[in-house]
Parts: structure tokens; sequence; C-alpha cells
């Protein structure tokens, strides 16, 4: 008896494309590199945590969300069956290095990944109704994978409507006048052509989610691995070869490229940081928060759709030689159309991250308040150029002082780190000795980082000015300035709270045939008075909010992070002795707390300022988006609306700001003799967090610097009349 044809075709056609799989196995070099990593892991992280004690089934779910972030291919019932299949001996495998339940698990989901993208092609041949008043789930990585299948269709059908709407809403805005002579957004006309041609890029996007989601040997070895380091904290993780030589490029060439940080969330490649003086942040166009669908190469190549592409790839998308020019296609957080970015991939200069300062005058004679803008830890290359932040900051603080400041903002908002004894030399200028960090490794010892150099060049009235965006060095310097009394701490409740210390160990060490690396937090950071700066970060003295305290950017907003806590201090009793011209009391914080508490309860910036907040902490609170075309366009309606009232609120401000000189380096000054005299302009932005709110044209006020000026002056007032802050001369003559 003949056998039917189509299904005999059919199973050749799927022993083919078994055929065609590639067929992971573990190779003898991936079983040491497994290996390695679970024994360093166990023997040199701070936490002193055994494999025993790792939640093998959380393992495994990790891993399946490392694959599917967004919880799209993968049912809860597959999960748990992996996590039955594999979790009771998955210590055995890791230990053998046996990464075999790694490339079965990836084998399941690279099908899942085909029949859904032929399942969402097929779909997109229909017409897709938007007029449907649903909703999609937003926040995809927290919330559960669907229970059933029937579950995960209608899942799917609302991601479709999710995409059609992002693309229909997303439209371009950047080759025609983005606003119209009365200042108004143009109205989005949504036709049958444009749909059409927004089902036509989805169909390519979904085409190509195969290819992306492709992944080598190498990868799925490393998103195994990493399943099982991440358990230890967020910050150690495992580098494949190709992971480790990206992570050295970048190291090498820190200063070249677009200078940005990207992340994954849910398929997007997502701005997290701009680097001070990259072409990214120089553009002024792109904040935090912002997605990039798509690049295309120099002025006239194809914008290549990136969304669902994996992260490193997309960056090879980006990334570039220099002087090569690159186009993104942006999608704001804050809403209002995507636009097209062109940027020139540049070697970032580095005045544009050196400290810059200005001097905001008190008025009727009173002197000035210095602002220090320092965006950076930044430090001398290897081959001995480049500049230090404490002696720039030096440089700065002395021509400050001889225009007459009265008080010193060290403004911080958006400094995420970088050289931890930078933070120690850069502390040196406003104490004359004393411990300024401690830091505890795996064993127990805990080191006392010092200031032993007597010199004081500032010591009068000093604001450290901090964001939720200040990290790591910034949180050191302005922890130690805090249990010093030597400065008030300004600006959101708390700082990042990144308080650990990594050290990357690549495997040739142990086996020169090794070409990979793990990364492996050995230290945690504690401020004089033994605090951990760990999740708690550095806390204000008075809060002036930004929209970023509402952001979930903070270390407390990652997974697994290392608990908070203490050790012994090394700080009992603050030195405020005769040299200090501006003591910290109790009484006086509370003073000036209340003052500024008063000014921001009746003056109408603190109101536009707190409709931005909310603004932000509503969409930050969405648990859901609506898929209906008429309520998405109302909503973008509404936030064109608010944001023109704001950007019109910050313009009146802006006109009555006070006088401000800015105040250059030598260095600056220089760079501006040979670029010309609006380089510092272009290379400089004035020191404020652009927030996801803004447009490209917003008014540039800084309400919290205002505000920080204002507690300054407010402390001045109340300082005796014999408070002088040292004198040029002075200083001078100390120092021989």
């Amino acid at each position: 008896m003949r056998r039917p044809i189509l299904p005999t075709l059919l199973l050749l056609l799927a022993a083919l494309a078994q055929a065609q799989a590639p067929a992971f196995t573990t190779t003898e070099s991936m079983q040491k590199e497994a290996k390695a990593s679970v024994i360093l892991l166990e023997r040199l992280h701070i936490s002193k945590r055994e494999m025993a004690s790792i939640d093998m089934a959380e393992v495994v779910r990790t891993y399946c969300e490392n694959l599917d972030g967004a919880k799209m291919y993968f049912t809860e019932p597959e999960v748990e069956e992996f996590v039955n299949r594999y979790a009771k001996t998955l210590d055995l495998y890791l230990q053998r290095g046996n990464l075999t339940p790694g490339f079965e698990i990836y084998a399941s989901f690279k099908h899942k990944v085909q029949v859904r993208t032929e399942a969402s092609l097929a779909a997109l041949d229909q017409p897709v109704d938007l007029s449907k008043d649903d909703v999609f789930p937003l926040e995809r990585r927290k919330a559960k994978w669907p229970a059933t299948a029937a579950e995960a269709d209608a899942l799917w059908a609302k991601r479709l409507r999710l995409d059609m709407l992002g693309e229909v809403l997303g439209e371009d805005r950047s080759n025609a006048a983005a606003r119209k002579a009365n200042g108004k957004e143009p109205e989005l006309e949504v036709t049958p052509e444009k749909l059409k041609a927004a089902a036509a890029r989805l169909k390519k996007r979904y085409d190509k989610v195969r290819t992306y989601l492709n992944y080598d040997v190498a990868e799925v070895e490393e998103l195994f691995i990493n399943a099982y380091s991440t358990q230890y904290d967020p910050h150690s993780i495992f580098f494949s070869q190709q992971s480790l030589e990206e992570f050295e490029i970048a190291m090498r060439n820190s200063l070249v490229g677009i200078g940005a940080t990207l992340a994954d969330e849910d398929g997007y490649c997502t701005v997290k940081d701009l680097l001070p003086g990259g072409p990214l942040d120089l553009s002024g166009q792109v904040k935090p928060g912002d997605k990039i669908i798509a690049v295309g190469q120099d002025t006239e190549g194809e914008m290549e759709d990136i969304v669902g592409m994996r992260l490193n790839k997309a960056i090879g998308k980006i990334r570039g030689k220099q002087g090569t020019s690159v186009r993104l296609l942006v999608d704001p957080a804050a809403g209002g159309g995507r636009k097209t970015v062109t940027l020139k991939r540049d070697q970032i200069k580095l005045v544009g991250q050196m400290a810059s300062a200005r001097a905001f005058e008190l008025g009727a004679g009173q002197g000035v308040v210095g602002v220090v803008d320092l965006p950076a830890f930044y430090g001398k290359n290897p081959d001995g150029t480049g500049s230090s932040p404490t002696k720039d900051v030096e440089q700065l603080l002395e021509k400050l002082k001889a225009m007459g400041a009265k008080a010193i903002i060290m403004d911080l908002r958006k400094n995420g780190g970088g050289l931890l004894t930078e933070a120690v030399d850069l502390a040196g200028l406003f104490i004359p000795k004393g411990s300024v960090l401690q830091v505890r490794d795996s064993g127990g010892r805990t080191q006392d980082y010092r200031d032993e150099d007597a010199k004081v060049v500032w010591d009068g009235p000093l604001i450290v000015l901090t964001s939720k965006l200040s990290a790591s060095a910034s949180e050191i310097f302005a922890g130690a300035m805090h249990d010093h009394r030597r400065a008030l701490i300004v600006g959101d409740v708390t700082t990042h709270g990144k308080g650990s210390v990594q050290n990357i160990l690549e495997l040739s060490r142990f086996d020169r045939n090794l070409k990979s690396a793990v990364k492996v937090t050995i230290q945690k950071w504690y401020a004089p008075s033994g605090s951990s700066i760990q999740l708690k970060g550095v806390g204000a003295d008075i809060v002036v909010p930004s929209v970023f305290s509402v952001l979930p950017v903070a270390e407390s907003d990652l997974n697994r992070p290392l608990a908070w806590d203490s050790v012994a201090p090394s700080l009992t009793q603050p030195d405020e002795g005769d040299w200090l011209k501006a003591k910290l009391s109790d009484k006086l914080i509370a003073d000036l707390a209340a003052a500024s508490a008063r000014r921001q309860a009746e003056m109408p910036e603190f109101v536009t300022l707190g409709r931005s907040i909310e603004w932000t902490k509503s969409r930050q609170a969405r648990q859901e988006i609506s898929l209906s075309l008429a309520t998405r366009l109302q909503e973008r309606k509404d936030d064109i609306i608010f944001r023109d009232q704001v950007r019109k609120d910050l313009a009146a401000y802006a006109q009555k700001e006070p006088k401000a000189a800015d105040v250059k380096l030598d260095a600056a000054l220089e760079q501006e003799k040979k670029e010309g005299p609006d380089y510092a302009n272009k290379s400089k932005k004035i020191s404020r967090i652009r927030d996801p709110l803004e447009d490209d044209d917003w008014p540039e006020y800084d309400i919290q610097l205002r505000e920080a000026v204002r507690i300054a002056g407010d402390w001045v007032k109340a300082l005796p009349a014999t408070a002088v802050a040292t004198k040029p001369a002075e200083t001078e003559n100390k120092s021989r």
C-alpha cells in the first residue's frame, strides 16, 4: 500500500530542517570554560556562595528569560518542563562543564521562533484592525509566560497590533518641518497607504527575526553560563571569546564612536547612557530611554531594521570607522514620532568630558556661586596624554576664587563614575586629611583609602549636586563629603547605589588556549562611616528631585543585586577645625532645608518640575498600553500639548536667569583657539540632565541647579562676616 504523498513530503521537509539545524555539542574548550566559571565564582565572589546555595530551577528560568526576554515564545508549562527535566542535575552538568541542557533548550526556542514568525507573516497578509479598544501588557520581562498555547496566540495577536501602531504612530518626522510656524506638531494623518506600508515594514522585520535569533554556539554558551553567574549578582558574567574581544575594543576605543551605552530591552536597542562630549550627546537629539529602530550607513545607505536583533549585532551595525556617517531611526521615549538622527562617528573630544565651570552672580556685589560640572572621573591615558579631573577641578577652583566665589557647587548629576583614585584625590581638595573610602574583599579584609595631603583648596560652603544617575566614584566622593560634614548633598532622594568592584579574569591564565574571561564581583565599597554605598547610595540632605528620580535606573532596579551591609567606621570624628570656614550644623542644615522647601512649595518653576515628574511617573507606572488607534492618537495629542506648555514655562523662566559667566580650563581655551570661538558650545552642553520629556528645541533652564544656587546663597548669608574662603595667594603660600 502506497503512503500518502503530502504527509511523506512533510516528513521529508521536517527531516531536512532537522538535518540543517546546528547540532550544538560541548567542545573541550567550552567544558573548560564552564568549569572554570563555576570555580572562580565560588572562590572569588564577594559573597563566598557555594554552588549548593544556588537555586538551579531559577537558573533554568533565567536562561529561558535570556532567550525569550519578552516572554512571547515559550509558555509557562514548557518552561516548567525544562525545570523538571534539568534543575535536579544541573549542578552536575555545570561542574562537569556539560552544556547540553542549554543547547537542548535553545533548539526548542529556535523552533518556537520559526513557528511564530510564519504565523505572524501570515497574519500580516490580512487587514489588521486597529479600532478595537484593547490593551497590550507592558513590562513583559517581569510578566509570566503565557499559561497556554491559546493565551500565547492571543498575546501574539495583540503584539502584532502593537507593532502596527508603533509603525503608524512613529512616522519619521525628521525629513519634514517638524514644527509649524505656530510651534505646533503637524497632525498625523493615517491613510490606507500608510497602513499598507507599515504592514510591509513589519513583514520585513518579522522575517529578519529568524536570522537575528539564530545564535551561534558561542552565544548560546554565554547565555547559558550567564544564567548561572548572574545568580550571584547582575555584574558577574562570562565573556565568550567574541564578547571579550568586543569588550577590549570598547576599552581601547572608548573615545571613538557615537558615545552611548546601549542595552536590549524587550528586543529593542535602547539608549541607557550618553558619554559627555560624544556625537550622540552633542547632537542633543537622543536621550536615555530612547529606542533605536533602524540603522543606515553613510547618508544614502538603506535603513536596516534592528528591532529583535541580538544586541552585539545591532552594535556592530552602529559601530564603524572614525569619520564615517551613520543614521539612526530613533523612537523617543517621550513619544511624538520617530526621527532620523545623522551622526559622524568620531573621536570624542576630551574637552567635552573635562570639568568646566560657571559663576552665578549672587547680586548686589555679594560675589558669585561657582558651579563645577564634572561629567566623569576620567584620567590620563596609558601614553601619558590626557588630564586628571582633580587637577582640572583645582584649576577651576582657583579661577573661581579669583572671581570672588563665596560658595562652590560640585555638579555630579550625570557622572557615572570612573577612576577610584581620582575620587579620593578630589576629596582631598576639600579636606586636610582623612579617610575617603573603605574597600572590603571576599576574605573580609578591609582597606582604607585616605587623603594624606594636608593642602585644602576650598574651605568655604560646598554643595554636591547629585541624581539617581550619580554612580560609583561619584558616590564615593559624595559619601566622603557627607561623612566629613564637609558638604551639603542636594538632589534626588539618593544616588545610584552601585557599591561593588568587578575584576576581569582572562581564562588564558589557566589554559593558554582559552580566549574567554569571567568578570567577578570581588569587593564592595563603603563610606568612611562604614555604611555600604550598595543599594542605598548617598542620601540627600535637601531633596530637589529630577525626572530621573522616578525612572528605573538604579542598582536596586537590577535583578539580584548585592545586599546592603556595613563595616566598622574609618572616620569617627570629622575634622572641623579652624581651617574650615563653613561648618555645618544640624540647625543650619534644617534651616537651609526649610527655606528650600518653602521655595519648592511656592515658586511656579517647581510646579512645572512636579508636573514633569508626575508625567514621567505615570508612564513608568503604566501596566498596559492601548491598542486603539483613536486612543493612541489622542494620547499623542495630549502629550504634545503638555510638552508645549512645559517648553513655554521654561522659556519664561529662562528670561529671568541670573547672569552666569563661563569659567574654562586652560586646555579648553587652547582648544578653542584651534577650533574656533564656537567650539565650546559644540563640544560642551550646559550641565543639565536631558530628561525623557525634552524635545530638540528645549529651553536651557535648569530648575535643580537654580535651586542649588539659591541654597548656596542662603548658606553664604548665614555665615559669620569673618568666614571668607581661602584666597589664591594664601593657598600658594601654604603649598610651598
